[in-house]
């Protein structure tokens, strides 16, 4: 989807700045500095593209005011809903009620395509439709030449009528719906400021610009992109956002080099410039056997961290490429081992132990008389079960059993104080749902009802939520890494660097094969692409692959530890296992862009030993690059990549002259080298 987009006029400045969270602060800061020369603080409003990225700015721009003034800032997600607010009766539903709504749409929805008719038995059919739709929702495209993506927008449109009958909308609609406010005659009412400063422009798709428009009127405009650094926009639209929009005035930010280690990494991995080094901050490789000890040794560091004075859990985050379950997993590790943990794309609904108790009473009342009782969850006082059942309204019933069998109390003892607010905010969203279906008219306010609703959203819980609404409680952060963007973390553990996850295989939907996905012109995502479509997006050349597709999702999944490694101040880990947790226990071989890092940026170091100064680091390094030599080889073959073995012969070509300076102790490495090789080649010998 390269050339969906319309061309977009906008009266004001675009300042492009270099890649670098330093760049975009410091540009960010001059142009609010100037804005407020004429204006009070309470004029200029700062838009983010990101809810998660608000208060860095706030606390960015926060400096350039007196006192205790404080910057107006927010993002469009959340600008949206305020003038909804203003406007719109319908109530906003949250993550978890639209999809459970949506379930309850789709279970009996007459799907027109033989396709989504097949698709539509198969038990994940609803999850993965529903991520679809939820792209075609926030990004309102039009699919006009696939008849199963035209199925799913009708259904779409179907559904969001459905919500309009009983006075609801879902998130996805927020933008578009307050684009009509705003491009109507109520759009003085809920206007109330005098310029507008738009940071994160780069990530804006065209319907956020399209609302930036509406909302900026006649007031002064001037966005900031930074460039090489759009990862949320490129998955859905190629090429800089410079090709989609002109402005009357634009000019080119502040630049200076990263001042530390892991902003020049992170640089390095956007644009493949191997900056000075700044010999500030680290970057450490964090290396295990398995996955799992991966997790464990993340745990073991963090604990050496806030053992330190003035470090706290929150000054860390963990980052992983994907939302979902890999964020939850590195949660439960991370919890169990006492380390208290918090995410804005997923709830922790799914393990919570109160809401496990909660489901099991609603499962019992559920349960018909002829049922078995469920014989799972925790032992439970038939007495307050009679006594629940008596209760007419579900809220009230619910509420009245979490206090009388003292769950609250109970929370309060088991639990430190972060673990105990979020158990709270969970079984606060429990009391949401059962009066959500008291007043909701087409959903029978049943215990039934209450028990399907409670399942799915303790079954779904790992999903990531789509506005990062998620309360936040002072644990380590742990998201994926476009959720961290322009955050700033005094250490940063981006975890699973195998070449199996980055790059990793391009995953779009689950409702489709990837390569009739790839062919599809009008998919909600990046897919029909030529090479200049590559080149325009992406400076770097992480692989020679001959296909265009295969060459845009190997730099995108570069491009994301680019962000990730940005979000580090002080320390940056770099962590990775050698064998998959199966039964097989197959080799995962390290990332190529990490291989390359090593290679390249003198001060990636491995954690248990900061340089190559021993002679078993050193042995151990040239053994693993000629295993990483082999395997890029060995790659080439099995997927689609081509690879210089020029550049190989001369590498290893490097790594004889090596040995030949080395005497005796070269020729025993030599042997080695060969050993290797052999066993690689499976030529195993004594």
């Amino acid at each position: 989807m390269s050339d969906h987009a319309s061309h977009r006029r906008f009266d004001g400045t675009l300042v492009t700045v270099p890649f670098g969270g330093e760049n975009v602060e410091r540009t960010a800061r001059d142009e609010y500095r100037t804005l407020l020369d004429e204006r009070d603080s309470e004029d200029v409003l700062v838009v983010t593209g990101a809810p998660t990225s608000t208060d860095t700015f706030r606390e960015a721009l926060g400096t350039e005011l007196p006192g205790a003034a404080t910057p107006y800032v927010t993002s469009l997600v959340v600008h949206a809903t305020d003038v909804l607010n203003q406007t719109d009766d319908r109530v906003i539903l949250s993550d978890a009620l639209r999809r459970e709504l949506l379930h309850r749409f789709l279970a009996d929805y007459e799907w027109e395509t033989e396709y989504l008719q097949r698709a539509s038995d198969q038990p994940s059919f609803i999850k993965d439709v529903d991520a679809v739709m939820g792209t075609l929702s926030w990004q309102t495209i039009t699919p006009e030449e696939t008849p199963e993506l035209r199925d799913i927008t009708a259904a779409l449109d179907a559904f969001h009528e459905w919500l309009a009958e009983h006075g609801h909308m879902e998130r996805g609609q927020l933008i578009s719906e307050a684009l009509d406010v705003l491009s109507g005659d109520a759009r003085d009412d809920v206007v109330d400021f005098e310029a507008v400063l738009a940071v994160e422009f780069e990530e804006f798709f065209p319907l956020d610009r399209a609302y930036l428009d509406a909302l900026a009127g006649d007031c002064d405009l001037v966005c900031i992109a930074e460039e090489n650094a759009s990862v949320r926009r490129t998955w859905v639209e190629s090429g800089p956002v410079t090709d989609y929009v002109s402005f009357s005035g634009s000019r080119r930010g502040a630049s200076e080099a990263p001042s530390t280690r892991p902003a020049a990494t992170a640089a390095y991995f956007a644009e493949e410039t191997v900056p000075v080094d700044p010999e500030a901050g680290s970057v450490s490789i964090l290396a295990t056997d398995s996955s799992d000890e991966q997790l464990a040794k993340v745990a073991n560091e963090i604990e050496e961290l806030v053992a330190q004075p003035n470090w706290n859990y929150d000054d860390i985050a963990v980052a992983t490429k994907q939302s979902g379950s890999t964020v939850t997993d590195t949660i439960e590790v991370l919890e169990r081992t006492g380390i208290p943990a918090e995410s804005t794309t997923v709830t922790g609904f799914g393990d919570d132990p109160a809401i496990r108790e909660l489901l099991a009473v609603v499962r019992h009342l559920a349960a018909d008389e002829e049922d078995e009782v469920p014989d799972r969850g925790p032992e439970l006082d038939t007495e307050r079960l009679d006594r629940v059942s008596d209760i007419d309204s579900l809220e009230d019933a619910v509420r009245w059993w979490a206090t009388d069998s003292g769950l609250k109390e109970r929370i309060a003892e088991r639990s430190t104080p972060l673990d105990a607010r979020a158990q709270f905010g969970n079984v606060r969203r429990t009391f949401q749902m059962a009066e959500f279906l008291e007043e909701t008219e087409f959903v029978d306010a049943t215990w039934e009802s209450f028990e399907e609703m409670l399942e799915r959203a303790h079954e779904y819980a790992p999903q990531q939520n789509q506005t990062s609404a998620t309360d936040l409680n002072g644990g380590v952060r742990v998201d994926h890494l476009q959720a961290i963007k322009n955050e700033s973390f005094r250490a940063v553990f981006l975890v699973n660097l195998v070449d199996g996850e980055y790059p990793g295989d391009p995953f779009l939907t689950g409702l489709f094969p990837t390569e009739r996905v790839a062919s599809m012109p009008d998919y909600p995502g990046v897919t029909e692409l030529d090479a200049p479509d590559v080149d325009a997006t992406f400076p770097t050349t992480s692989t020679a692959s001959s296909r265009p597709f295969a060459r845009y999702h190997t730099e995108h999944a570069r491009r994301r530890l680019a962000v990730g490694a940005g979000a580090a101040d002080e320390h940056l880990y770099c962590c990775l296992y050698e064998y998959e947790d199966t039964a097989l226990e197959e080799r995962a071989q390290a990332s190529r862009f990490l291989t390359e890092a090593y290679e390249r940026l003198s001060w990636v170091t491995e954690a248990d030993d900061p340089h190559i100064t021993s002679e078993q680091a050193a042995e151990d390094f040239l053994l693993s690059r000629v295993d990483d030599a082999l395997a890029e080889v060995r790659r080439a073959n099995s997927r689609d990549v081509t690879v210089s073995l020029d550049d190989l012969e001369a590498e290893l070509g490097e790594v004889q002259d090596l040995l030949d300076k080395s005497g005796a102790r070269g020729e025993e490495l030599r042997k080695a080298l060969r050993a290797r090789v052999e066993f690689a080649n499976g030529e195993v010998r004594r």
